[in-house]
Formats: C-alpha cells, sequence, structure tokens
C-alpha cells in the first residue's frame, strides 16, 4: 500500500497525537556509510555541518573522520536538504508519493506542501534540547536508538500561544521547558527500522541511546491545514505586538477555523504594507 513506511501509517491520528510504527527503508542504498560518504562532500558546504561539543562548527569533513570523533565526543553532522543530491531523489519522491497517499486519505489536502529532508548523525548519549518543529515530522531512525518526549500539539499548558506565534515567525531562537509539564508528554523508545510521527506545533526532546552513534532522517511538510495555521500564527504575532499598547489581545489560533482562514489570507498584504513603510522611513 505505502512504499516506504507499514501499512499502520494509515491509522495516524495525523497531526494530533504522535505514532510510532514500522518503516521500510532500512537497506536503503541512500544512507549506506559509503554512498553517503560519496553524496555529503558533494552538497553545497553550507548544508553540511558537522558540530563539536565545544561549539566548534567545521564544513567539508571527510565522513570517516567525522564519524570517528562522533562516536566518542558530544558531536553531530547535520545534513539540510540531502533530497538534492542525486542519490537521495528516489527516496525523496518515494516518501512524497506515501504522505501526499496519506494527506488525501485523512482529507488534510492533496499534497504535501514545502517539502523537505533533514539528516543527523549524533553522538551516542547525545541530548536535543525542546523544541517544536514548524512543520509535520515523520522521524525515521536507521541506527542507533533514542529516547523521545513528545508533548500534545498546539498545548497551550505547554508552549504559549504568544511563544508559539514568536517561534513560528522567527522572533525567539530559545524554547525552554517548564518540568512541571514533563508529565503531559508521551514517552517513546525509538529503534532502528522505527518511524515516528510527531504533529505539527508538538514540543518535543530526545537523548541517543548509549550503544552506538544515531543516523535519523526527517521528512517535514507543510498540508493547508498547518501552512494555513502557520500563517495566522505569524498575523497573530504582528497584530499581538501593536494590540498591547492597547491593552488587548488578539484571539488565539485554533479557537476559531475562520478567524484562522481570514488572518492567513491577510498576512501577504500584511506584510506588503509593512514593507512599503519601512522603504518610506529611509
Amino acid at each position: 500500500m505505502f512504499e516506504c513506511f507499514g501499512p499502520q501509517l494509515g491509522q495516524i491520528k495525523f497531526d494530533l497525537e504522535p505514532m510510532k510504527f514500522n518503516h521500510k527503508l532500512a537497506d536503503h542504498p541512500a544512507l549506506g556509510l559509503e554512498s553517503l560518504s560519496k553524496a555529503l562532500p558533494e552538497l553545497p558546504k553550507h548544508q553540511v555541518i558537522f558540530s563539536k561539543g565545544n561549539g566548534d562548527h567545521k564544513h567539508g569533513l571527510r565522513l570517516e573522520e567525522a564519524i570517528e570523533s562522533i562516536k566518542v565526543s558530544n558531536s553531530y553532522i547535520a545534513v539540510k536538504n540531502p533530497e538534492e543530491h542525486a542519490s537521495f531523489r528516489d527516496l525523496f519522491c518515494d516518501l512524497e508519493y506515501d504522505l501526499t497517499k496519506l494527506i488525501k486519505m485523512k482529507k488534510k489536502g492533496i499534497k504535501a506542501k514545502d517539502a523537505m529532508l533533514y539528516l543527523f548523525i549524533a553522538s551516542p548519549n547525545a541530548q536535543t534540547p525542546f523544541k517544536f518543529d514548524q512543520y509535520t515530522n515523520f522521524l525515521m531512525q536507521f541506527r542507533g536508538s533514542k529516547e523521545i518526549a513528545v508533548f500534545p500539539p498546539l498545548d497551550h499548558r505547554v508552549i504559549s500561544a504568544e511563544e508559539y506565534e514568536a517561534l513560528i515567525d522567527h522572533d525567539e531562537k530559545r524554547l525552554p521547558l517548564n518540568p512541571e509539564v514533563d508529565h503531559l508528554a508521551q514517552k517513546f523508545q525509538f529503534n532502528a527500522g522505527e518511524v515516528l510521527h510527531v504533529p505539527f506545533g508538538s514540543g518535543h526532546y530526545m537523548k541517543n541511546g548509549s550503544e552506538d552513534i544515531s543516523i535519523s532522517l526527517s521528512m517535514l511538510f507543510h498540508t493547508d491545514e498547518t501552512l494555513m495555521l502557520t500563517n495566522a500564527m505569524r498575523m497573530n504575532h504582528h497584530m499581538r505586538r501593536r494590540m498591547k499598547k492597547l491593552g488587548v489581545q488578539p484571539r488565539q489560533v485554533g479557537k476559531s477555523s475562520h478567524f484562522d482562514a481570514l488572518k492567513a489570507r491577510i498576512l501577504p498584504g500584511a506584510n506588503l504594507a509593512h514593507n512599503i513603510m519601512n522603504r518610506f522611513r529611509y
């Protein structure tokens, strides 16, 4: 039924709850170390970052050298948009096919929008701090293991409406987690051969297992609904900054689909007016 995922894909509560199931990509040639050793140096240097535990970032490091370093240090290799390399294109198309099929099945639109891959190779015991992805995420594990905590999507007990809007609009980078809400997360033991659906707007954090390096791949994308919510939150952020002076607040995104859609439609015009006003200031 699906090219890359097990039949459980059709059973997920899409963008409502996290769910773990199986993928069929364990032996995909694009993700073998030999193929990665050839592909990664051929990508633009800014798309492949090797980061050591001391915060140093390097580009263009040989994969074998980076892997050996990763095994014994708190380091990682992050690869943005590996689908731009020929060895990943068929894999990307197959993933896009499956997820477009799912989107239609769940009546969320007609295709995956703004889809991209993100490859991550990280040290044993490395931790990813609390964050949320601004896309729907299907995270696939290929080597090593993780412990992952996923919070309910767009839950304002975990992330406030103001924080969501600021993060979506790229105004804020840090996202603290209140330990008192940790009980709201679902905890998953995540192993090679498995995929985890992380809904849009779900805060999450993770820790790699101690036995091996971790190799994982995310397929990130928007649906019509998440793109509308994203633009509505951006509009809300702009409105909130201006309405604060009047002592009022905009209606939270998620309370009314009608108002959310209206805000999303208004955003391009509001951005244009803002840019024109900025030009006249100088």
